[in-house]
């Protein structure tokens, strides 16, 4: 196989156990990136996690480099969750299995269409993925089950109570925020940045749209953001609030980083497993 090119690993951590048969694995993939643990739902633990960045344009073919590296093993089972912003919530009474809207708003080509039921928000959310992503998974796997980032954030409880909050998830370029405002979702968008700037304008905007306060609104941060980045410092500048996502009840090896780099992988570890039980 061809060399791929900005294919980079940004963390590695690995318990020294192998696969077993208590093992499923999680994989998280989106337009630059894509993170994997092997998942043990018995003891409520991850042996195995990491996490890769790749040039947007080389996504299959960094995919299918990154699958090949994968233990071979046969999984209970394998969640993929796509981080692709292609996604819309709808309420669940307005939805007739028709992706149409996901065309009209995104008009991506040669997609593949799922969704995700969420009952405890009576929201339905409608998402796809590239057909040439879902052809990489769909020959390295058997026994798939299909997520989108945004049905575990919504599923799983963040630890925080405030009515009116932000949830805000970075990854190598990108960051989704997931809006609830007086106990309703209000919005669930991915954005593409470059500088901390952009970020603070884009949740401006989004105070702005739905009339939230600065000083009261709640933003919680996880993902790639480091305490003494010039990010966290402008966020402290404009908002009164800022937060990082509560530590998660699952263990992982001893590693250097901070718990809330893999929120994204607790929640849907916590999430499948509600499912399993």
């Amino acid at each position: 196989m061809q060399k791929i090119r900005n294919l980079k690993t940004l963390f590695n951590i690995q318990s020294g156990n192998g696969p077993g048969d208590e093992h499923s694995l999680l994989l998280e993939i989106g337009k630059d990136y894509c993170c994997y643990a092997l998942w043990d739902s018995a003891s409520h633990s991850i042996d195995s996690l990491q996490f890769i960045s790749f040039t947007e344009l080389e996504g299959e073919d960094s995919l299918a480099q990154i699958v090949a590296a994968i233990p071979k093993h046969n999984f209970q089972t394998v969640f993929v969750c796509s981080a692709f912003a292609q996604s819309l919530l709808i309420p669940s009474k307005y939805f007739n299995d028709s992706y149409e809207a996901l065309d009209i708003i995104y008009d991506q080509p040669s997609q593949v269409y799922k969704h995700d039921r969420i009952p405890e928000w009576q929201i339905v959310n409608i998402y796809s993925l590239p057909a040439a992503i879902h052809t990489v998974l769909e020959n390295s796997y058997s026994s798939i089950q299909y997520r989108h980032v945004y049905t575990p954030a919504l599923k799983v409880y963040n630890g925080y109570v405030a009515d009116n909050q932000m949830t805000v998830h970075f990854t190598p370029q990108h960051f989704r925020v997931l809006l609830k405002k007086d106990t309703a979702v209000q919005l669930a968008q991915t954005y593409f940045y470059t500088t901390p700037l952009d970020v603070i304008y884009y949740l401006l905007k989004i105070c702005y749209e739905f009339e939230l306060e600065q000083s009261s609104v709640y933003i919680i941060l996880s993902g790639l953001v480091e305490k003494n980045s010039s990010l966290y410092f402008e966020l402290h500048q404009y908002f009164a609030n800022v937060h990082f996502a509560h530590p998660p009840e699952i263990t992982l090896p001893e590693n250097e980083y901070p718990h809330y780099f893999f929120t994204s992988l607790y929640n849907l570890a916590t999430c499948v497993s509600s499912v399993e039980v």
